[in-house]
């Protein structure tokens, strides 16, 4: 980090004490590429009572991460008052999140899946979109997918406070799905189908690139994308589906 930029994080915390003197709750959501993230984080990040809505690409192994988040999303959306909760996406198990965070009573964990087969026909797609040709190996993209479940699957198995949402409810059972997450989270107000666009919405690296984030409402795409899936490993990835989603999921 630079230090004009700890200067600017500095005067930030100076002039939101609150990120250092209140306690706090979080938001992280557990998931993958494609599983919605974006539109659930949109979603979420449109209530009054929320902050942050895309992915900060951060590690959290301990609770100084929790308060560098705060920081980063209220430089990031310049709001001038703090919210009830803080929110953070994370796709990949390359970012750690520790068992002392995990654990705290104030960092509250959604576990987002999607069926496998339409998770990479997306995955693919946005490779069309971005240029990335690693997207476009479908092979290893199942091979991601199922890496990433198996340890969702773990998170799941360990802490009993999760709540376990599969994409597909979101579209298809709007309101039922937002509202379960409403109380779960204890939000004071209805959660809506409409959301907001930010700084960094459709931005590649933050969430989804693609023209469907920008509707500003909860939409039920359509991908039909021929793909050829190797049979054994697509049956590992619909194997571990079903166990995350089995386990409790909305």
């Amino acid at each position: 980090m630079s230090i004009k930029s700890k200067i600017d994080k500095a005067l930030l915390i100076l002039k939101h004490p609150s990120v250092l003197l209140e306690k706090q709750s979080y938001i992280l959501i557990l998931s993958h590429m494609r599983s919605r993230s974006s539109l659930l984080s949109h979603v979420l990040g449109s209530h009054d009572e929320v902050c942050g809505y895309g992915e900060l690409h951060y590690d959290y192994p301990k609770k100084s991460s929790l308060i560098k988040m705060h920081v980063e999303l209220l430089k990031d959306t310049g709001q001038s008052t703090t919210k009830g909760f803080f929110l953070d996406k994370l796709l990949h198990n390359s970012f750690v999140v520790s068992h002392d965070i995990l654990k705290r009573k104030n960092v509250y964990i959604i576990i987002l899946v999607r069926e496998p087969e339409a998770t990479v026909k997306s995955i693919v797609a946005m490779g069309d979109v971005t240029g990335d040709k690693g997207y476009l190996d479908v092979d290893a993209m199942l091979k991601y997918y199922t890496n990433r479940l198996n340890y969702l699957y773990q998170i799941a198995q360990e802490y009993e406070d999760v709540l376990i949402i599969d994409s597909d409810n979101i579209v298809d059972s709007t309101t039922e799905t937002l509202s379960e997450i409403r109380n779960w989270l204890g939000l004071g107000t209805e959660l809506t189908s409409s959301y907001k666009k930010f700084k960094k919405t459709g931005s590649a690296g933050h969430g989804d690139p693609s023209l469907n984030i920008s509707a500003g409402e909860i939409i039920k795409t359509q991908n039909d994308l021929a793909l050829e899936f190797d049979p054994t490993l697509l049956n590992k990835a619909k194997e571990i589906y079903s166990k995350v989603s089995g386990l409790k999921a909305f």
